[in-house]
């Protein structure tokens, strides 16, 4: 980590861009549920009927919630890291806009999934579309590396190196559900729900002290 300068210290504030992601994060995050659909023109004499319906919509349901935990955990992520961001420039404004294009894209490789289930085009396609999620994340935290007047302190090198290893998780999960992707389409897909999971146990960032500016924060909000 370079040294921090001294004196006023060139920048924007961050929270437009948390905004503008949190606005973004749940417009997308509920359209992934409009991809599930019951037929309008067919009608329904029985509770069986409607039943055996439901579990034909099966990969419907697996890729929306599959995709809602992913869109989460990548929120939960964004979140932590403008947890060490101090203010933004040009650079991680433009970084945090092609990271927001690919949440926005995840809609539609979902409903792309949901549709062909069994085909592998879409199932690469929705990996690609994590892969460029991810890839923006290390774009992010690579920048910050190179720019730390931007973080907070505490942004360290043992901060840098945690972040660093669950953005390296991020992205071997996708590659693996693709490689997947050629012995069962299917299984590729279940194969994201290990990211989500593995994210609610207890980790190593949790324990990242929290910066200076954030708790000047929570105590202001407290009074």
């Amino acid at each position: 980590m370079t040294a921090r300068a001294t004196g006023p210290i060139p920048g924007l504030s961050k929270h437009r861009i948390e905004g503008l992601a949190d606005g973004i994060f749940s417009v997308a995050m509920t359209l992934l549920v409009l991809d599930i659909k019951m037929p309008e023109s067919i009608s329904y004499t029985t509770d069986a009927e409607v039943w055996q319906r439901l579990i034909t919509l099966e990969h419907a349901f697996a890729s929306y919630a599959i995709s809602f935990l992913m869109l989460g955990m990548y929120w939960v992520g964004h979140h932590f890291q403008f947890h060490f961001i101090e203010r933004t420039d040009r650079g991680l404004l433009w970084i945090n806009l092609c990271f927001l294009l690919c949440v926005c894209l995840v809609p539609f490789t979902t409903d792309l999934v949901g549709d062909n289930v069994n085909l592998r085009l879409p199932a690469l396609l929705y990996g690609i579309n994590l892969l460029l999620i991810a890839a923006a994340f290390a774009a992010q935290l690579e920048y910050l590396r190179r720019h730390s007047h931007l973080a907070a302190p505490e942004f360290d090198a043992r901060a840098v190196r945690l972040l660093r290893h669950r953005v390296w998780l991020w992205a071997f999960v996708p590659v693996l559900s693709m490689a997947t992707t050629f012995y069962s389409p299917r299984l590729a897909l279940y194969l994201y729900l290990s990211l989500p999971l593995l994210h609610v146990l207890p980790s190593a960032l949790n324990r990242l002290p929290v910066p200076q500016s954030s708790q000047r924060a929570q105590r202001e909000d407290r009074s």
